[in-house]
C-alpha cells in the first residue's frame, strides 16, 4: 500500500484543524470529543443550568446574596458592596457570555467521520481486512493468548487516563496546541514523542 507524501498529509491535517476550529469554535481534539460523548448527560445538565441562570439572573444573584449573608452574617455586606461595581445598587448589568458547549452530535459526527473515512480509503485501495492478531513484533513480545488482549485493554485504559490527566491527546496538544504555541501543549508533545521514541528503541533492542 502506497502512503501519501508527508507534506500532503501535513497540509491536509493543517487544513482540517483550521476548518474544524472554524465550524466547532474549539480546537481539534479527538479525546476531547470522545469525553463529550461519554459525558453528554452532564453536559446537558450544565447547559440547562446555564440557560436557567441567564433567564433568571436577578433572582439567582439575590438568592446567592441571601445565602452568603446567612452563612457569613450581615458584617460582610459592606465588603461585598466595596467589591461590587458602583452601580450595583441601581442598575445590575446583564452578563452576556457566549456558550462554550458544542453539541454532542457534532462530536459524534466527527468521530464517525474518521471511522467511515478510514473504511472508504481501505476499500478504495483494496486493503480492508479484519484481523485479530498483532504484528510479528508485538506477537513476539506478548504472544497471541489472553496476555495480548489484557495488554491491549490495559494500554487503552492508560491512554484514556493519560489524555485526561494531560488535558488532551496527540491531536489536541500536538496538532492544535503546538500550532498555537501553547506551553502546556509543547511540553506534552515533547513527552509524547520522547516516550514513543524511547519505547521504540527499547523494543528494537529487545526484539
Amino acid at each position: 500500500m502506497e502512503y501519501w507524501s508527508w507534506w500532503i498529509g501535513a497540509i491536509a491535517l493543517g487544513l482540517f484543524a483550521v476548518v474544524y476550529g472554524f465550524l466547532a469554535g474549539k480546537p481539534l481534539g479527538v479525546s476531547g470529543s470522545w469525553m463529550r460523548i461519554v459525558n453528554w448527560r452532564s453536559d446537558k445538565e450544565l447547559k440547562e443550568a446555564e440557560t436557567f441562570f441567564k433567564d433568571n439572573q436577578d433572582e439567582a444573584i439575590d438568592d446567592l446574596m441571601a445565602e452568603t449573608l446567612a452563612e457569613f452574617g450581615e458584617d460582610v455586606a459592606d465588603e461585598i458592596k466595596e467589591l461590587s461595581p458602583d452601580n450595583a445598587d441601581t442598575d445590575r448589568a446583564k452578563t452576556t457570555t457566549k456558550s462554550s458547549y458544542t453539541p454532542a452530535g457534532a462530536h459524534l459526527v466527527f468521530l464517525l467521520a474518521m471511522v467511515v473515512g478510514s473504511f472508504i480509503t481501505a476499500m478504495l485501495h483494496g486493503g480492508f481486512e479484519i484481523k485479530f492478531e498483532l504484528s510479528e513484533l508485538h506477537s513476539s513480545m506478548s504472544g497471541q493468548t489472553w496476555e495480548m488482549w489484557a495488554g491491549l485493554l490495559f494500554g487503552g485504559i492508560m491512554v484514556g487516563f493519560g489524555t485526561q490527566m494531560a488535558g488532551g491527546c496527540t491531536s489536541g496538544h500536538g496538532l492544535s496546541g503546538c500550532a498555537q504555541f501553547v506551553p502546556a501543549s509543547l511540553f506534552a508533545t515533547f513527552v509524547f514523542m520522547a516516550s514513543a521514541i524511547g519505547f521504540s528503541l527499547f523494543m528494537k533492542l529487545t526484539s
